[in-house]
């Protein structure tokens, strides 16, 4: 402290600011409200959101290069995934559902125009999607097995080159079994091979009628190939075939000089300014997100199209960036929730607090222009908030309310001691303005620790709340005094009497609060008087906690930081439950295919890896067998020629007969195989004829034309999907092997990099979100290629330099706050006095989440350094009263009564974190609630029975060195 008789540098300082506001009020109103204005246009006009959660580690990390490195040479690589959930006897209910969402998507891609939202769209691997090489793709023995299928199948191929509905087709089958005779021969073999297609494609058209939209193809594999089992095998299914899967990529945004918008301040001179290469790609990536943002909004109207049309299935939306688009919205919400009500509550608090409504009311009008001064210092420092950041708000109504309470509640008491309005005024900005700047420095300094770790998006944090801090102090000091004066009666509901000048006014406020005061002093006096007790207590309450420290973790997973019943995180979970292998990956480029291959081949043997994806697999091996196989396909082909398509609607009376001609025909085949021991072709023979009854009744039930416009639908999605697909088989390129520019473009796209590396996708065996299978796994890969990447590596790095950079925050803020506590003090004791209830709030803290099952995460991790520059405040004002008036009672007082109040609002304001739906936000608010509370507990009553014992003990060294 000074000494005696000469004022410190902050005591003069504050007298002139004191001097200045009683003086010249009008310098701290009406500049500060047009300022604050114009925070709030710049904020709606400029402020972003930042959706990646990779974007907030940072470029300056290794693995975080090699990540970035990755995004530029396979652009677009996050796929937004439907998620299609039927039961595993209806499979057929789940690949309608995928045929209509796919082919809806593909209409939306860039395929068929350049600018609409989708790149590449991917739900199945027919011949046609992959190219012109497509044979070249099958397993040797899969190429076998289907050029022996259309050997055997050739005679019932033939009937459909003559096919132009599906009444043509009938009447071709219907020949075909009259000219086949009694005795077993090909066309008899190939007829009776083909009744559970033919079954199939009876029971499809049956269900196209019940359905509204247009219908998909039954899959000319089932009809030609392996059933039901064959066509799945095109689809990307996981649960043995009762999830499938959508994939579609958002279109890649690009980005030119011309397509950055100039800031305002450019355009003043008439010039416009060429823009970095940076502000080029901040305006890619920002567009970029606003695409991605389209791309799953549309994607979520398409699913709810088709959900009318197929009803009955479970279906989500989920995938990487959906997850944090998901995330995002979910804690706008929240923040704005939490916002909200944090404001209304620490107002209302300082409302009942004090029996006023028109004191509380302007310190929350200043903490508002506080916030805007914020936003608009984060707008124009940052530019964007990002999923740690978006809280900031809740928390800085929550602490930076406390500046208002400690001023209103001295200006007050010097009131009542008989002071006039500016000596209030005075010793309320000089006296408690100390304590106030040196709280406020303490709490932004344990938030500004932050900006000195690795972890980009804690710096923005402690910036943005750092700074928020010291910002909202401007109002408060300056705004706050001037309104406070100002107001010379209170509004209507504090009026004692409309007729009362001030001082009488306050004179009845205090004998009204006098009592209240008693109270408090009666209750201080509890452990006043029993310092030794309360000592006790305090060990008793903290050996309690320690005994639980160590079941407190660190859950690394993040998808149980996200709402738990959010879809996209309920889908994800599914697909990570249902998966033979995790969805995610490990990244590995390679300068050449050769390199590929090899990495491929040795990821497959590591112990954590369930399988490998690569392209190099098939443009390395040896292909003339499968060249001549395709080949002798293609000559099985020769000369199936077919008419064109019948584009009217059907005919339902001439389809009815051929139906009844075929089961006519059916019948007498099954008399005929009744007299053998045929038992499963006579139940194929009578099931067909029942599926063509039904098939006939529902042709003329309820509105015959539009049942005829459904089935000319039906015929003809079938009957091209057929010509088309032979006429892919039919121009199948068997000239040389395949090559990297024979891949078809979502493959490329892929597994081709932009500059020609190649892809490696390693995925992993085991549920990567969780922390021992995510570390074995990248360490396994690590010792593979050290510059593997991909997001089970980005995962293992967010989590552990978070976790680091918070610890680091924490070790950072408590010596910052030694060092400002010192200076104000300028002594040693009052350091240790200051910190003692934060080490004991902060071990109460830890026990209750130990109690409550509550684990450290990514989220409330944040604590660390938070509830050091949070709870050291409370001894601050306490210690600085303390040396003001030598009484260690303090409850009573107005700096007691300060210090109840804005811990209580300070609680309101991480409370009100609580309300979110986000699990992270919620144990946050948990925590540091709590974690104020302890603080505020410890310092009401540790540090006044320290200070009473400490007296004591002075008292009887100074009685004992009396003579």
């Amino acid at each position: 402290m000074s000494p005696p008789g000469k004022p410190s540098v902050a005591i003069r300082l504050l007298s002139s600011l004191a001097h200045a506001v009683c003086h010249h009020p009008g310098w701290f109103v009406w500049p500060q409200f047009v300022l604050a204005v114009a925070c709030v246009v710049l904020t709606a006009m400029q402020l972003g959101f930042d959706m990646d959660r990779n974007s907030l580690v940072g470029e300056d990390k290794p693995s975080h290069r090699n990540f970035l490195s990755f995004k530029k040479e396979f652009p677009g690589q996050d796929d937004i995934v439907v998620v299609v959930e039927g039961e595993t006897t209806d499979h057929e209910r789940t690949r309608q559902f995928v045929e209509r969402l796919g082919a809806r998507l593909d209409a939306e891609s860039t395929a068929r125009n350049p600018t609409n939202l989708f790149g590449d769209v991917f739900y199945k691997g027919d011949l046609r999607l992959m190219g012109r090489k497509a044979l070249l793709f099958f397993p040797e023995t899969n190429l076998v097995e289907f050029s022996q299928a259309l050997e055997d199948y050739k005679p019932f191929m033939v009937q459909f080159t003559g096919a132009t509905n599906l009444a043509t087709l009938f009447r071709r089958v219907n020949a075909l079994v009259r000219s086949s005779g009694r005795e077993r021969n090909d066309k008899t073999d190939s007829f009776v091979r083909s009744l559970p297609a033919m079954e199939r494609l009876i029971r499809m058209a049956t269900d196209s009628l019940g359905r509204p939209g247009n219908p998909p193809s039954p899959g000319v594999e089932a009809l030609f190939g392996g059933g039901e089992e064959a066509e799945r095998e095109k689809y990307i299914t996981f649960a043995k075939g009762r999830i499938y899967l959508v994939s579609a990529k958002p279109r890649l945004v690009k980005v030119t000089a011309a397509d950055v918008e100039p800031r305002w301040y450019e355009s003043l001179g008439g010039l416009r300014p060429v823009p970095s290469p940076q502000r080029i790609e901040d305006t890619r990536f920002s567009r970029q997100d606003e695409l991605n943002s389209a791309a799953i909004d549309r994607v979520r109207a398409l699913v709810a199209e088709v959900r009318a049309e197929i009803p009955g299935l479970n279906i989500g939306v989920t995938g990487e960036q959906v997850l944090d688009y998901d995330e995002m919205l979910q804690s706008q919400h929240d923040s704005t929730v939490s916002t909200i009500v944090s404001l209304v509550v620490c107002a209302l608090i300082f409302i009942v607090a004090y029996r006023q409504t028109g004191r509380p009311l302007k310190a929350t009008l200043c903490l508002v222009v506080g916030l805007a001064y914020t936003m608009g210092f984060t707008t124009l420092v940052v530019g964007h908030l990002n999923i740690l950041t978006i809280t900031f708000v809740p928390m800085l109504i929550g602490l930076a309310i406390d500046f208002g309470v400690h001023l209103v509640t001295r200006y007050e008491e010097e009131l009542r001691r008989g002071a006039s309005e500016h000596d209030a005024v005075y010793k309320a900005v000089v006296f408690t303005g100390q304590g106030i700047f040196t709280g406020c420095f303490t709490t932004a300094g344990a938030f500004l620790a932050m900006a000195l770790t690795d972890f980009k998006g804690i710096r923005e944090m402690g910036i943005i709340t750092g700074g928020g801090m010291l910002l909202c102090l401007v109002p408060m000091i300056t705004l706050l005094p001037v309104l406070l004066l100002k107001g010379r009666r209170q509004n209507q509901l504090d009026e004692v009497s409309g007729a009362r000048e001030l001082r009488a006014e306050s004179l009845e406020a205090f004998e009204v609060g006098s009592e209240a005061m008693d109270q408090r002093a009666r209750l201080e006096r509890l452990w006043l008087d029993r310092p030794w007790m309360v000592l006790g207590f305090v060990a008793v309450v903290s050996l309690l906690a320690l005994v639980r420290w160590q079941r407190v973790g660190f859950d690394y997973n993040l998808l149980h930081m996200q709402s738990e019943g959010l879809p996209s995180v309920v889908f994800e979970h599914k697909l990570v439950e249902s998966a033979e292998k995790s969805v995610l990956y490990g990244a590995i480029m390679t300068d050449s295919l050769e390199e590929a291959a090899a990495f491929a081949a040795r990821a497959t043997n590591l112990p954590t890896v369930a399988s490998t994806e690569s392209m190099a697999r098939f443009l390395v091996e040896d292909q003339q067998r499968k060249l001549g196989l395709v080949r002798g396909v293609q000559r099985t082909l020769e000369g199936l020629d077919f008419n064109p398509v019948d584009p009217n609607p059907a005919d339902l009376d001439d389809l009815s007969l051929r139906l009844w001609a075929f089961g006519g025909l059916l019948g007498l085949a099954e008399d005929e195989v009744a007299k053998t021991n045929e038992k499963e072709l006579g139940a194929n023979l009578h099931s067909l004829r029942e599926s063509i009854d039904g098939f006939r009744a529902a042709l003329y039930r309820g509105d015959t034309n539009r049942n005829a416009i459904q089935l000319g639908a039906f015929q003809r999605a079938f009957l091209q999907d057929v010509q088309d697909t032979f006429a892919a088989v039919r121009s199948q390129d068997a000239s040389g092997p395949l090559r990297v520019q024979d891949l078809p473009p979502t493959l490329r796209a892929r597994f081709v990099g932009v500059n020609g590396k190649h892809l490696v996708m390693v995925y992993p065996r085991s549920n990567v979100w969780d922390r021992v299978p995510q570390v074995a796994f990248v360490e396994d890969l690590q010792k593979l290629d050290p510059k593997v990447t991909g997001t089970p590596v980005q995962l293992m790095l967010y989590t552990t330099l978070l976790k680091q950079s918070y610890e680091e925050a924490a070790r950072w803020a408590l010596g910052a706050i030694i060092v400002l506590v010192f200076v104000h003090f300028r002594a040693v004791m009052p350091v240790i006095l200051a910190l003692l209830p934060v080490a004991f709030g902060a071990t109460w803290m830890v026990g209750f989440m130990a109690w409550s099952g509550i684990d450290f995460n990514p989220a409330n991790i944040m604590t660390l350094p938070l509830v050091i520059g949070i709870g050291v405040t409370n001894g601050i004002h306490i210690l600085n009263r303390f040396a003001e008036e030598k009484q260690p009672g303090i409850l009573a007082k107005s700096t007691g009564k300060a210090v109840l109040v804005s811990g209580l609002t300070t609680i309101a304001g991480f409370g009100s974190l609580i309300l979110a739906d986000h699990r992270g936000i919620r144990s946050l608010g948990w925590v540091m609630a709590v974690g104020t509370a302890t603080c505020m507990i410890a310092a009401l009553t540790l540090l006044p029975a320290i200070l009473t014992l400490r007296e004591r003990w002075q008292a009887r060294a100074a009685g004992g060195a009396t003579p």
